[in-house]
């Protein structure tokens, strides 16, 4: 497809649904989410889209389709688009907005909206959409006018994958999709270009590398922001060149691999408490970092912090270096110029010897795996790391199964694991793998989700059925949420539900799993369906991760 907008017959007139697959087309979108469409199922604008070229994968429901879409955009580095019809339809996608907005993922919500004249009516399904997406977006748009659609979109493709980047709501009056277009009337705007990448002022860097020079204990944190601005090969090369330890936030994770010397997993928080010189490349200072504040990390620390969002220098703590730049152009800047300058300075290199030596020491035993049933959490946890391929898309999706996860099974490339994010939003797990198959066909998808978190999208199996998209899913099947203390309280159990049996049904590969022997060969036998397949392992519901979620995503958990 090429830059520039499809011809269009001068004596022809299209009607504003139509416009909708052109101008998405037109600006390089190739896969749309979506139920019952824009402005509901009778509506020709996902029709429109079709006709353009765009692959379309109907949901069985909204908020699924926002979180494929924002799993979609982690992968492909470009907006993830949904659609969806007015009333209860849009508003069931604002949690998964909310979440991209918290993760900072570029994701545009198309939705329907009542027609012009109806507005403030109490017409079918009315309600004021714009007034509850304002918080869940970086911007919002109405499209009042059908020529504007063309306008319109490309904004908000523009601004969702700009800057900081985030959801974008667009509300198209239910009367405009029917409305007729004089061509000659049509702005057609050029396809967008990757956002430019913003450089480090020389006066910033110098004092960067200054600072660094003298650092006894150096560490670097990473977050999101590298996985936007496509840095994982600046990463990797500021962490070699330097010789910098790093921790990352979930969002980051194996981008340098995990059996990389220098990316600390056992030992993360001990290196952030004693860190004295903190660089801080592309994360918000929020819960995740413990705001960078103590007692995660030192009172007398000193930090260097550079992220492309200026509102974010500053925020939790005031950092000794702030620099506005892009975060793959600055990790190349700064580990030039530190090499440059010599490197890090000779007291360092003690202290980040005994931090490598303390985190190899604490890799996890796994020779001494229980075969105890219920099954142990750990056994199963040892049994999808077996079978999982290095290059593999791994979702975690649940309370427990995080914590679990976490620590027992690494990350070893780029986009390795996705979670829900600072969110902490469960449910996440089968909307994901299938924005993850979408996104990347040409790798093996894994999702490992709680009982609990199946039970908000498991239906999107069908989704996954229908459009022959294979990925193995495991359900860590405790019998409830969280574990089973007696001070969880009415509300906690489920019982061991045969979900195998729903995705079976289906038409996908579903397998129960109750004996911890059984497990490796059901994992086989899914990975070998090439179906949409589901192995449900019945886990001990009395064993509770120590830290729980909130330890599972901030790793507060003492190292």
């Amino acid at each position: 497809m090429g830059d520039g907008p499809l011809p269009i017959a001068p004596e022809t007139r299209m009607r504003g649904a139509e416009l909708v697959g052109r101008a998405l087309a037109d600006q390089g979108v190739t896969d749309l989410f979506f139920m019952m469409g824009i402005g509901g199922p009778r509506s020709p604008a996902v029709r429109s889209c079709v006709d353009a070229g765009i692959a379309t994968y109907y949901v069985r429901h909204e908020e699924g389709a926002a979180m494929a879409a924002h799993a979609y955009s982690r992968l492909t580095k470009r907006p993830g688009v949904c659609c969806t019809p007015l009333g209860p339809g849009t508003t069931n996608a604002q949690t998964g907005l909310t979440n991209a907005l918290l993760d900072a993922a570029p994701v545009v919500l198309i939705a329907g909206g009542p027609s012009r004249g109806d507005w403030g009516l109490e017409s079918y399904q009315e309600q004021d959409q714009l007034s509850m997406f304002r918080p869940a977006c970086k911007k919002v748009y109405r499209v009042e006018l059908a020529r504007k659609i063309p306008e319109i979109l490309a904004i908000a493709l523009h601004e969702a994958n700009s800057g900081r980047k985030g959801p974008v709501y667009v509300e198209i009056a239910g009367d405009v999709l029917g409305e007729e277009v004089d061509p000659t009337r049509l702005t057609w705007p050029s396809r967008g270009r990757p956002p430019a990448r913003a450089a480090a002022p020389d006066a910033e860097l110098d004092a960067a590398v200054a600072l660094l020079r003298t650092a006894e204990r150096p560490l670097l944190l990473t977050g999101s922001g590298v996985v936007w601005a496509d840095a994982a090969q600046s990463l990797a090369r500021f962490v070699d060149g330097t010789g910098l330890p790093l921790v990352t936030t979930p969002q980051t994770r194996g981008i340098v691999p995990e059996d990389h010397k220098l990316s600390l997993v056992a030992s993360r928080n001990k290196a952030q408490r004693d860190a004295d010189v903190i660089v801080v490349v592309g994360t918000r200072a929020n819960w995740l970092n413990g705001h960078l504040r103590p007692p995660r990390f030192g009172a007398d620390a000193r930090f260097i912090v550079a992220n492309i969002d200026p509102d974010e220098i500053g925020r939790g703590r005031v950092p000794e270096v702030g620099v506005v730049a892009d975060a793959g152009v600055f990790l190349d800047q700064l580990g030039e110029r530190l090499m440059r300058a010599g490197g890090l300075g000779m007291g360092a290199r003690a202290w980040i010897d005994e931090l490598v030596t303390n985190d190899a020491a604490k890799e996890p035993d796994r020779e001494t795996l229980s075969e105890a049933t219920p099954i142990a959490p750990l056994r199963l946890c040892e049994e999808v790391r077996r079978v999982l391929p290095r290059d593999a898309v791994f979702i975690v999706d649940g309370h427990e199964t995080l914590e679990f996860a976490r620590r027992w099974i690494p990350s070893l490339s780029e986009g390795n694991y996705l979670t829900s994010g600072p969110n902490g939003c469960m449910g996440v797990g089968v909307p994901f793998a299938l924005g993850a198959a979408v996104a990347r066909p040409d790798r093996p998808v894994f999702v490992l989700m709680g009982d609990g978190a199946f039970g908000w999208h498991g239906m999107e199996y069908d989704t996954l059925i229908r459009h022959n998209l294979p990925i193995v899913g495991v359900v860590f099947n405790n019998a409830g949420f969280t574990a089973r203390p007696a001070a969880m309280g009415t509300g906690r159990e489920l019982g061991f539900q045969r979900y195998d049996f729903m995705v079976s049904g289906f038409g996908g590969h579903g397998e129960f799993v109750e004996r911890p022997e059984d497990i490796a060969p059901a994992l086989q036998r899914a990975i070998a369906s090439r179906k949409p397949a589901l192995v449900n392992v019945c886990v001990d519901p009395e064993a509770q991760a120590a830290g729980g979620l909130l330890g599972a995503l901030s790793s507060e958990r003492s190292a």
